[in-house]
């Protein structure tokens, strides 16, 4: 939609001076704008009371309500609503509400479908807002030259729709790493925390040498003490992006953000080097190489692991490392409550085996000197502008907007976020203890240039939904396989037809040229 000439300011000048009877823009007293409250990793709608319990109301909230009133107060003419409940991102019931055009002006939205919803006038464009100054954000703070200043480079090229996009402003920073067991890993043995996918596996060796002598050592059994699951294997794409890490200067070169995006996926897929051998496909022999390690890893999976309930595995003590987010730490160490000692660590790096160590099976031959920054995936809780106010007119898109740089300018984001005490500011600066951990390993990974944004090399995400689920539903069956090298390939294969599908969609429904990607200059690839 083509912008007005003058800025959001003038639209508040103007509000100020309408009267209230009148209301402005022809459209009555007050202009209610609603918000969904919703969250990646808890959403923000207020509570029904503000009184603590611990069962039934153990999250008192109503922080983002405040600041909307806030906002209003200084906005007459636009009211914030809060809505009661959230749509929670739930496609059954969002997707209907945005073609009626009845969903909230303002939404939670997690991209995952975008690559099908971004050509259905849904959302609006926040490209050319992201590069005007946040007039909330403290001068000289990040934001205050252009929004998009609030987020580092690399991980908000990862929030962009693959037609190059955004329609949706992020509001937290997202832990991620391990939750595990200190009392388990005090009876095992295990003296630190792992740091390497080969300390990570001698860990799983010893809670299961451990596990045995308790006579929980049965897979099968109910009581099994399991060494490792996770609550979602987000480890995967860490390790996907470590294998093709030392490729990402010839894959990242349209548009050049230290990430593989839906257009340099296809470059990818569809560009061969010197021998014929295409840059990238999910059937390579890297591709080949994250299967072998993601059956090594998986090696003590309950046997019914497909209706395995982790978290409540862990808070009963019989799972001893949990792949987590921000949301789920908070409400694991509250539900465990100090019946046990309970730590977090950030994803173990890939390495080479070295000359000296006996065990090859927990190393990798492929060059791995580049890895994924740890202790944060970047960004979650995305909210967009909808049709919704698209429909009420320009006036109260640029209030949503205004409201969004509101929310994220550092001052007004600590207060929304910490208060809720489920993720991290988008300043970084959070106060809950078991955050902090996560945090301080970002930052230290951060300071070295060498390191990869979080999904540098995935194309499960940077593609469709079709093709995420696809490669989430192929990992299944790899597990399954145990090891079975004919089984693997062929599951291998039926993903790449997936991955080629999706491809072509993503090529067609962009209109790329192909003839204007850059030629391949680089090595032949191993």
């Amino acid at each position: 939609m083509k912008k007005p000439v003058f800025c959001a300011l003038a639209v508040v000048m103007a509000a100020s001076v309408c009267v209230a009877a009148a209301g402005c823009g022809g459209k009555g007293a007050e202009v209610e704008i609603v918000v969904d409250g919703g969250g990646q990793n808890a959403h923000f709608n207020s509570t029904k009371s503000m009184i603590y319990d611990k069962y039934a109301n153990p999250y008192p909230y109503n922080t983002l309500e405040k600041i909307g009133e806030e906002w209003s107060k200084a906005h007459p003419g636009y009211k914030i609503k809060i809505a009661s409940s959230s749509l929670n991102n739930d496609n059954e019931t969002m997707r209907p509400a945005l073609n009626q055009g009845t969903a909230p002006e303002i939404l939670f939205y997690l991209g995952t479908t975008i690559a099908e919803d971004m050509s259905k006038g849904w959302f609006v464009d926040l490209n050319e807002y992201m590069e005007k100054p946040n007039k909330y954000s403290a001068e000289g703070e990040a934001g205050s030259v252009h929004w998009k200043d609030i987020y580092s480079a690399e991980e908000y090229s990862t929030t962009l729709a693959p037609n190059g996009m955004k329609y949706t402003a992020e509001m937290e920073k997202n832990p991620i790493g391990f939750i595990y067991n200190k009392t388990v890993f005090q009876a095992s043995g295990i003296t630190e925390t792992p740091e390497t996918f080969a300390d990570f596996m001698e860990a799983q060796d010893k809670v299961y040498e451990y596990a045995l002598s308790q006579g929980k050592g049965d897979s099968t059994a109910d009581n099994y003490l399991c060494p490792y699951f996770p609550y979602y294997p987000w480890y995967d794409s860490v390790i996907e992006s470590s294998l093709y890490g030392e490729y990402l200067e010839y894959y990242d070169v349209i548009k050049k953000d230290g990430v593989l995006d839906a257009q340099e996926t296809a470059r990818a897929y569809m560009t061969k080097d010197s021998k014929g051998t295409r840059l990238y496909s999910p059937d390579d022999a890297r591709a080949k190489e994250k299967a072998r390690l993601t059956t090594v890893m998986t090696k003590y999976y309950p046997v019914n692991f497909e209706s395995y309930y982790a978290e409540q595995q862990f808070v009963g003590g019989n799972l001893a490392m949990l792949e987590v987010l921000g949301g789920s730490i908070r409400k694991i160490v509250d539900s465990v409550d100090g019946k046990f000692e309970i730590g977090v660590f950030p994803y173990p790096v890939l390495t080479q085996k070295p000359a000296d160590a006996e065990n090859g099976d927990y190393y990798t031959t492929y060059n791995v000197d580049r890895h994924v920054r740890r202790g944060l995936s970047g960004y979650s809780t995305g909210w967009a502008v909808t049709n919704s106010a698209v429909a009420k007119g320009q006036d109260v898109v640029d209030m949503c907007v205004d409201f969004l740089m509101y929310v994220t300018s550092y001052a007004i984001n600590d207060r929304m976020i910490n208060d809720k005490g489920f993720s991290i500011p988008l300043s970084g600066n959070t106060e809950y203890e078991y955050f902090k951990t996560l945090a301080a390993e970002y930052e230290a990974d951060s300071a070295d240039k060498t390191t990869l944004a979080w999904a540098a090399v995935c194309p499960g995400g940077a593609l469709n939904k079709t093709y995420y689920d696809a490669n989430y539903l192929t990992r299944m069956e790899i597990i399954k396989a145990k090891g079975n090298q004919e089984t693997i390939d062929l599951k291998l294969a039926g993903l790449l037809s997936s991955f080629t599908t999706a491809v072509n969609n993503v090529y067609k429904q962009n209109s790329w040229n192909r003839d204007e990607w850059p030629a391949y200059t680089g090595p032949d690839i191993t």
